[in-house]
């Protein structure tokens, strides 16, 4: 069967993502995530979301870990994720008993839809999938139909200036020891300044023509207010790697740790004031 690749077709329509992701799980197997990354992320929901057990929205959940660690703390985490493979792996892991209680669903978050309500909604590595109008629809379903008041939502954002930066480069990549699907592979860092998109390919050395890639728009935090704008919410706090970073600053900023890294943590509350992104709460 031959996977939709966003290079080959040259345009940004999502007929990539479910391909790609599916094709992801063969080559790094269920988990590609570094070791710690899931039990950080449950630590950061009990950090930013409060005491307490709460009931999780985890879009785009891939193979389901970080919620089954969310599920361990006590809480009650529905996991929503779109490629069959991943989803399957999830809906796994909602079988084996835990403190707290997990569903994993088959589903695009983009469509999907949900009766109930959330302490808190996380959105781990996949923001920036589809379009500005992709995303503004998202976080405004988000405001109106699945964040309780006092909720927050917990969004990871890619940033531009690494992948900007990273651009041209490649890699050659031995296959993973432990993954039967894995390869030899280039991985290369592309990057779209008209359209401020990362674009990561990957290339099996055997077979060039099975190549994939993904890409994500990338936001700087006050390209991320402006797009928050009229969505319901509103942006609490940013940081990276637990350092907090004041975006409405009126300090000239040359360095600091925007500049390496892929991605920074927003949390977002609904915006009381219900017409701005304007940061809430000073």
């Amino acid at each position: 069967m031959k996977r939709a690749s966003l290079l080959r077709s040259g345009d940004y329509t999502a007929d990539w993502v479910r391909d790609f992701y599916t094709q992801a799980t063969t080559w790094w197997g269920p988990d590609p995530q570094p070791e710690g990354v899931h039990e950080e992320r449950a630590e950061t929901v009990e950090r930013l979301g409060g005491p307490g057990p709460k009931r999780i929205l985890d879009l785009g959940a891939g193979a389901g870990y970080s919620a089954a660690a969310m599920a361990d703390r006590g809480h009650a985490v529905v996991a929503v994720e779109c490629s069959p493979a991943r989803a399957r792996h999830a809906q796994e892991l909602a079988t084996v008993e835990r403190r707290g209680s997990m569903v994993a669903l088959e589903a695009d978050f983009n469509r999907v839809e949900l009766p109930e309500r959330f302490d808190v909604v996380c959105l781990w590595e996949v923001f920036g999938l589809g379009s500005d109008a992709d995303q503004r629809r998202l976080l405004r379903r988000i405001a109106q139909e699945w964040l309780v008041p006092g909720g927050c939502v917990l969004l990871d954002v890619y940033c531009p200036f690494r992948p900007a930066r990273d651009a041209g480069t490649a890699q050659r990549l031995d296959p993973l020891q432990g993954v039967p699907g894995s390869v030899e592979m280039w991985q290369r860092c592309h990057f779209d300044p008209l359209h401020c998109r990362w674009i990561d390919e990957w290339e099996p050395i055997a077979a060039p023509e099975q190549a994939l890639a993904q890409t994500v728009r990338c936001y700087t935090p006050v390209d991320l207010l402006l797009l928050l704008e009229g969505t319901g919410l509103a942006l609490q706090r940013i940081e990276v790697d637990g350092q907090r970073l004041d975006v409405h600053a009126s300090s000239v900023v040359r360095s600091g740790p925007l500049m390496e890294a892929w991605i920074y943590l927003a949390q977002l509350v609904l915006d009381e004031h219900g017409s701005t992104g304007r940061l809430h709460g000073g």
